[in-house]
């Protein structure tokens, strides 16, 4: 009598459950015109981050132009695949006028991780003339004193001399033509450790100082600026802020239509149908692969080109359904686990003295946090260095930020 309950309880909720579940894909499909049936059964991230890498395209013989349409590193200015931001790019425009007319400026492009803001930071080449001095600088390290902060500023400026000084550091500065200074990985200096404090204030210091002089653009992601309006009211000190998002449908449709031209490469049933540029098996997944990837380019590709395979007999590349990921993992983290991410999702990344000296945990301690959530793929691993560095999964980064923002983690 027990089990026939228990069996009628269980056919009972999977009833309720598959009913629900009917009712959500008519609701999807009432909204996305059907395209949510392409769709199909989840796949594991760890699956998925295996596949992220390049030799598994070319084990599905993906053509090699391809790969490189898609290519997610930064875009230099002109490149034709940069699409969209009209009205940023008007706007950067307008802080690169204001500087030259001699007003002092100091401009902020912050977004979230993956939108494209090192591509958007490149584009302000456009804006200048050949006479114009231009320096775009990528940090790379995280300064944690005043002396780490002193070196890095005299690597952006070109000073050869030793510096010992912040006058040091402004000397230079003065002795230079006007020139345009761009710091890309801004969230680098977001960072809770104890004497990095007076580090970043040097950093900000020797901006705000020279910009009469020179122009200072600061990428920065949007968590690690949030971050630093906090705890230095960053945005004080910057007469000009420009907030990037992900793509819009609009955007992402452009920017996929675009690539597949640049990659000379055909798809089977090619023939694109109306005014649109796309092939149209492409087109009839767009509404799926936008809702999938919410218009981060990165993710966008990462599952457009997982949906691809070379038919031998046609030669032709195929696309097939969609496959969506499964990220029920974030759900089964305790507290430390999530707490660990939300930091790393600020700083950008991690190593495991970070993780130490600002959890104060054990260097065991530390190491065994981030390794788990590498292991369950949230994590990749920078071996750079004596201490390897851990940061998002780039194309989960959105994901991953936004549950940790749902559950109060992340602000």
């Amino acid at each position: 009598m027990e089990n026939q309950t228990k069996s009628s309880i269980s056919t009972s909720v999977a009833g309720a459950l598959a009913r629900s579940y009917q009712r959500a894909l008519k609701l999807f499909r009432l909204n996305s015109g059907g395209a949510a049936e392409s769709i199909k059964s989840l796949t594991d991230l760890c699956l998925a981050q295996a596949s992220r890498r390049e030799h598994h395209y070319r084990d599905n013989a993906l053509p090699e132009a391809l790969l490189k349409a898609y290519t997610v590193e930064p875009l230099a200015a002109g490149d034709a695949r940069f699409i969209g931001r009209e009205d940023q790019l008007q706007r950067l425009s307008d802080v690169v006028e204001h500087w030259r007319a001699g007003r002092s400026s100091m401009l902020a492009v912050t977004g979230p991780q993956g939108c494209g803001l090192s591509s958007f930071l490149r584009q302000i080449e456009r804006d200048l003339g050949a006479s114009d001095e231009f320096c775009y600088h990528q940090l790379t390290i995280r300064p944690y004193d005043i002396n780490n902060s002193l070196q890095m500023l005299a690597e952006i400026i070109g000073c050869e001399q030793p510096v010992e000084t912040i006058e040091d550091v402004l000397e230079h500065l003065r002795q230079l033509p006007p020139k345009v200074f761009v710091i890309d990985n801004g969230h680098l200096l977001s960072c809770r450790v104890m004497g990095a404090h007076a580090a970043i204030r040097i950093f900000g210091a020797v901006m705000v100082a020279s910009q009469q002089r020179h122009l200072w653009v600061l990428g920065c992601e949007e968590f690690a600026w949030r971050r630093l309006m906090y705890i230095y009211r960053a945005d004080r000190y910057f007469t000009d802020h420009i907030e990037l998002d992900m793509l819009s449908a609009a955007e992402l449709n452009q920017c996929l239509a675009i690539r597949q031209q640049v990659s000379g490469v055909t798809l089977d049933s090619t023939m694109a149908s109306g005014d649109s540029d796309l092939p149209d098996v492409l087109e009839k997944e767009l509404v799926t692969l936008y809702k999938l990837s919410n218009g981060k380019p990165d993710l966008a590709f990462f599952y457009y080109l997982r949906s691809l395979q070379l038919n031998r007999e046609s030669q032709l590349v195929e696309m097939l359904s969609l496959e969506a990921l499964d990220f029920s993992a974030l759900k089964s983290l305790i507290s430390e686990e999530l707490f660990t991410l939300t930091e790393v999702a600020v700083h950008g990344r991690m190593t495991i003295d970070e993780h130490r000296a600002l959890f104060r945990s054990s260097h065991e301690e530390s190491w065994l946090l981030l390794e788990r959530l590498y292991q369950q793929c949230l994590l990749d691993r920078d071996e750079d260095g004596d201490d390897p560095a851990y940061r998002l999964v780039s194309v989960y980064s959105q994901v991953i930020s936004r549950y940790l923002t749902n559950a109060n983690y992340l602000y």
